[in-house]
């Protein structure tokens, strides 16, 4: 126990500890974001130790709850959803990736009973697609809960994810919130995926918001930010800490608050550990298949740097490209499996070759000169009298991408996802490795 609490990270520290009167007059927000399909066993086992001591307890999160481990991808998000009920949700907003599956995977966490709440993404009639808002009473205290997605989200996600769509203003639609509820409640949360900058500029230019809690840019605060009277909150990604708000109920509804981090030492909780292991159940057979051999251990960049090397062997194309958000892990050394794949490129992209002309492919290096996050092999310069071909995933060939030129190219989809041309690329590394071993 002792190993845990040494390994909170304090915000604004809390002073002595919290005697059994006054937990009775705080609120306690505990938020979440940018989870990514990661195991809630620990989160789990936190939760319910917090719920223990406060009596008046609400749990949110901000976004991003799918995507981002294979038993996420290939049960597009079901186990995620079933973990989120089984600990008791109370709100989420949708993150960009939450639509990685499309329209009709979020229509059924929608009807499963998944908490969403959403100002800011309507359907073609106008509605709203989740709930808009919770009006919640805890403790006595009013409390509204609102969230809002990135209106970037259309040039993230594939154009068939999120067809039907609008994405509006986040700052004008909470405006019009907050003078719609006036008198309502008396205390506003507003869960944002819209990132940490945005957060700080939100803060300034509604006022009224009491709590922000952040998401998308995968910030860890180690202090939360505070904008007038808003506490601004984020608490990194993929499971790393459970942030934990206190509100006065007594003097003003002053705020503070702090990261608790999930480690090794806090043990999983029993029933998630349950869902973990009936998912992984179903899967274990294809996932921890053998498909390939590492000659080295890679880092995040070097497995960009090895992906679009797989993808130049594969197509045979001048150059290759591929987003830095596309590649979301490194690689062990030795052998791969194919779980370790789905681990780096989880999105099913498809691979495309895109043919330019020379005017478009320099178009296409000036705009990665912009994009040092983004991995590139092929030519430095251009001949302006010819052709390029380009290989790349589908997912950058969209006009909302940030290479719109790719649109306006000539697109020839070889039917091929991006994880397959990886693992093939990996296999013929083990038939090298074995030959050399015959030799």
């Amino acid at each position: 126990m002792k190993k845990r609490w040494a390994a909170l990270v304090v915000l604004l520290c809390l002073v002595g500890a919290v005697s059994s009167a006054a937990r009775g007059q705080e609120l306690i927000i505990l938020h979440t974001n940018d989870l990514h399909g990661q195991s809630l066993a620990r989160l789990a086992t936190l939760l319910e130790e917090q719920r223990g001591l406060f009596p008046h307890l609400i749990w949110v999160d901000a976004g991003d709850l799918f995507s981002g481990t294979a038993v996420s991808n290939l049960l597009q998000g079901e186990a995620e959803e079933a973990a989120v009920l089984e600990l008791g949700l109370d709100a989420i907003t949708f993150g960009n990736h939450d639509f990685d599956f499309g329209l009709e995977a979020v229509q059924r966490s929608l009807a499963t009973g998944v908490p969403w709440i959403s100002l800011n993404v309507l359907q073609e009639d106008g509605s709203s697609l989740a709930a808009p808002f919770l009006l919640k009473e805890v403790g006595g205290l009013r409390v509204l809960i609102t969230g809002v997605t990135t209106p970037e989200t259309p040039r993230m996600s594939f154009p068939r994810n999120v067809e039907g769509l609008t994405f509006s203003d986040p700052v004008a639609a909470l405006q019009e919130l907050l003078a719609e509820q006036a008198g309502r409640y008396d205390i506003c949360i507003v869960l944002s995926h819209l990132g940490y900058g945005e957060d700080l500029l939100l803060a300034q230019r509604v006022p009224g918001i009491n709590v922000i809690i952040g998401g998308h840019s995968h910030t860890v605060l180690n202090q939360p930010v505070r904008i007038r009277d808003t506490l601004i909150c984020q608490a990194g990604a993929n499971g790393q800490y459970l942030g934990r708000v206190v509100i006065s109920l007594t003097d003003g509804y002053s705020a503070q608050g702090e990261l608790l981090r999930i480690d090794e030492g806090i043990a999983p909780h029993p029933r998630l550990v349950e869902l973990d292991q009936l998912y992984e159940a179903m899967l274990a057979g294809e996932l921890d298949q053998v498909i390939g051999y590492s000659r080295f251990g890679y880092v995040k960049n070097g497995m960009g740097l090895l992906l679009v090397k797989a993808l130049l062997d594969f197509s045979g194309a001048d150059a290759a490209l591929y987003n830095g958000g596309g590649v979301r892990a490194g690689l062990p050394r030795g052998a791969v499996t194919r779980r370790d794949v789905f681990a780096v490129e989880p999105f099913d992209n498809q691979v495309v070759v895109v043919t330019l002309t020379g005017a478009q492919f320099a178009q296409l290096l000036e705009a990665k000169s912009l994009r040092s996050s983004d991995f590139y092999e092929g030519p430095r310069l251009v001949d302006t009298a010819r052709t390029y071909t380009l290989v790349t995933s589908d997912f950058l060939t969209t006009p909302e991408s940030s290479y719109p030129m790719l649109a306006e190219g000539q697109i020839e989809y070889l039917g091929v996802p991006v994880r397959a041309v990886l693992e093939d690329y990996l296999t013929q590394q083990v038939l090298e490795k074995t030959q050399q071993g015959v030799r």
